[in-house]
């Protein structure tokens, strides 16, 4: 019975942040699509089918620097709220691979260790690879 508390304590740690992050990502993108809804947000025309080449449309943010400028600006940009929640979905599974890493090590499950690892460069290797290809 000892010998699978390790791995209980590992599974509730990263059930525990898929959890927390998932549910904090969510109240991130409600909380800023109301904003946007209360500022009149969906009045105006969202899909623009023609712009310049290169350019962004609107209230599309490519980049956590955009994101962090629509944050710091006064009013506070609803999209880059919602923009944020979306970025914390995206990395929590990352973080709870992550996260299990070193857990599974001082639990001595080195096989979960390695396949931890293996999923967390596969995880790497293709957020590298589509910044290669967007940018």
């Amino acid at each position: 019975m000892s010998a699978l508390r390790p791995v209980f304590a590992v599974e509730h740690l990263v059930a525990r942040v898929l959890l927390v992050g998932g549910l904090v990502g969510l109240a991130l993108i409600a909380v800023g699509l109301g904003l946007y809804a209360a500022h009149g947000g969906f009045h105006h025309h969202v899909l623009q089918l023609t712009r310049p080449p290169g350019e962004a449309p609107p209230g599309v943010f490519t980049s956590m620097r955009q994101i962090v400028r629509g944050l710091r600006q006064r009013p506070i940009d609803p999209l880059a709220v919602s923009a944020l929640g979306l970025v914390l979905l995206m990395i929590t599974p990352g973080a709870a691979v992550t996260l299990a890493i070193p857990a599974f090590l001082s639990a001595r499950d080195f096989r979960y260790a390695i396949t931890a690892t293996l999923v967390l460069a596969m995880l790497l290797v293709s957020l590298l690879l589509a910044g290669a290809i967007h940018s």
